[in-house]
């Protein structure tokens, strides 16, 4: 008995063996899903709170912690990273000052005279591979689709933008009605007599792109759609936090200060796979992107005259953007900053 049980059990064993190995090669013929992938390196506990730090305005430990984890590999890092440094809007007071050999230290990957940007080291990530396809000059309007299918919003509406300026001829194929209402007008900009008449029966009345189009809105429309259409989200976040009690003014200063509905739909996350678009707005990092990005708006010359004005519509507003505008001036040993 003992020795037919010594004989029966290699056999089992092996029967055993031979169906895990099955398993495990139909486990890998598995496709694994994009949102699975996006972000690998998003969920490591070390960049969970990076971000947080990010996003309370903690540049130095953030972007300090983000370095290490993407040179040891953590895509989100990589991503995250890469974003930042193409995007001046999102860069704080803190990298604003780091001398240029250490920002580059912080900011990107060893490699040739002023390093690597992390994304060239991230093209796995299928965001990352959009953006890089939208940075070719033949990409077309299928790339806001893909943009649109990761969830991306903001970086679909920035790719509609981007294809608009290049004024690429595919544009007039696609259909309005299809189409993201917020940016109907890019479409607009390039039609023949009969397309525009079609375009402009899709866009609301009481929408700012009629602005974009020769039309007029009332400016008490213009405010209800800067305090509730999503598209407006940056500008309503920051009021709401800048001036509580004096919203109305608040958002209309704004908006003229930014001078740009482009750069207005274009604000926000770096990414909904790593922090939704009302979730960064409400953050101390994303109300400073959107006081950043008003503050570039005007060339440093100018941009006094650009606060005056604000002042003279809301003064709250006109005292958060001369604090943020203060944070980045040059620092000068034993001179305070002055306007």
């Amino acid at each position: 008995m003992n020795t037919a049980s010594a004989t029966r059990a290699p056999r089992w064993l092996a029967q055993v063996a031979v169906l895990v190995a099955v398993l495990v090669a139909m486990l890998t013929l598995v496709p694994v899903s994009a949102s699975a992938t996006e972000m690998l390196g998003a969920d490591d506990p070390a960049f969970t709170q990076a971000l947080q730090d990010w996003l309370a305005d903690d540049e130095e430990a953030a972007l300090t912690a983000f370095s290490g984890l993407a040179q040891n590999g953590n895509l989100a890092a990589r991503f995250l990273l890469g974003v930042i440094d193409r995007t001046p809007a999102l860069q704080g007071a803190y990298l604003a000052h780091l001398p240029r050999d250490q920002r580059l230290r912080v900011m990107r990957a060893p490699g040739g005279i002023s390093g690597r940007n992390w994304l060239t080291l991230a093209a796995d990530l299928p965001l990352v591979a959009a953006y890089v396809d939208l940075w070719d000059i033949e990409a077309g309007p299928d790339i806001v689709a893909r943009f649109n299918e990761l969830g991306e919003t903001r970086a679909a509406r920035e790719a509609l933008i981007v294809l608009a300026a290049r004024e690429h001829p595919a544009l007039s194929r696609v259909e309005p009605d299809q189409a993201d209402t917020d940016v109907l007008y890019l479409l607009w900009q390039g039609a023949d007599p009969e397309r525009r008449a079609q375009i402009e029966n899709l866009i609301p009345v009481a929408h700012p792109q009629r602005l974009l189009i020769g039309e007029r809105i009332d400016a008490r429309e213009l405010d209800i759609w800067l305090a509730t259409d999503g598209a407006a989200a940056p500008i309503a976040a920051l009021c709401n936090a800048a001036c509580p009690d004096a919203g109305e003014t608040c958002r209309g200063a704004a908006y003229r200060a930014l001078n740009s509905h482009n750069a207005l739909l274009t604000l926000g996350t770096p990414s909904e796979a790593l922090v939704s678009q009302a979730d960064f707005l409400a953050s101390p990092r994303g109300r400073g992107t959107v006081m950043r990005r008003i503050l570039l708006a005007t060339a440093m010359r100018g941009r006094l005259a650009m606060l005056e004005y604000v002042r003279g519509h809301s003064d709250c507003l006109a005292d958060a953007l001369q604090a943020e505008h203060q944070r980045f001036l040059p620092r000068i040993p034993s001179v305070s900053p002055t306007d």
